[in-house]
């Protein structure tokens, strides 16, 4: 009996969990005119709203220069961290900022590079797959973005450059990368 009420509670715990799930997808879909999918620097991600009249903004002449750290990545979905720079490029654009003082760099290991994989390199880990990343990755080369492998990752995990994204650059180390984008006056983005 105590194994029937036990499946009942987690049952509905479960469908309850659910719900929450499918209200939190609706919450993030952009609802409101002045909130965009992506664009218009970034047209395959970065949702970005239009700030009317905020109170806090950068001089004019501020030139943006921002690294983050990508440690993570799926074999089936986009990178979300990656994601994360073409929101700061779309929403910089969508506010006023010229790309010319957009500077952002992506220094990638742990399970980040997967995002950065070529189509064939893609499917032979992943058969009968494409990079779910690739359009946004090479949209965010073009746009002027640095993105920098950390080769000791490549090392330990068995890729090599020639299967990368064309663009994509490889350092001997991310700690190499990281304090080099530093000493060009880069700043490390707090989140992913």
């Amino acid at each position: 009996m105590h194994c029937v009420r036990d499946l009942v509670r987690h049952s509905a715990r479960s469908v309850f969990a659910l719900a929450l799930l499918g209200a939190a997808a609706t919450a993030q879909t952009p609802a409101r005119a002045d909130i965009t999918p992506s664009g218009p620097i970034i047209q395959s991600a970065g949702m970005s709203a239009l700030v009317e009249s905020p109170t806090f903004t950068a001089p004019a002449d501020h030139e943006y220069r921002v690294v983050w750290e990508i440690n993570v990545g799926s074999d089936n979905a986009r990178s979300a961290q990656l994601e994360t720079i073409a929101r700061f490029y779309n929403l910089h654009a969508r506010n006023g900022v010229p790309l010319e003082r957009l500077h952002a760099a992506a220094v990638v290991h742990g399970t980040g590079w997967i995002a950065l994989l070529t189509d064939d390199a893609f499917a032979q880990r992943y058969p009968g797959r494409t990079n779910p990343s690739k359009q946004m990755v090479q949209e965010l080369l073009a746009a002027g973005a640095q993105i920098v492998v950390c080769g000791q990752t490549a090392a330990i995990r068995g890729f090599r450059q020639a299967e990368m994204l064309p663009g994509v650059m490889l350092a001997p180390s991310a700690m190499t990368a990281l304090n080099v984008f530093y000493s060009r006056g880069f700043h490390l983005n707090p989140w992913r």
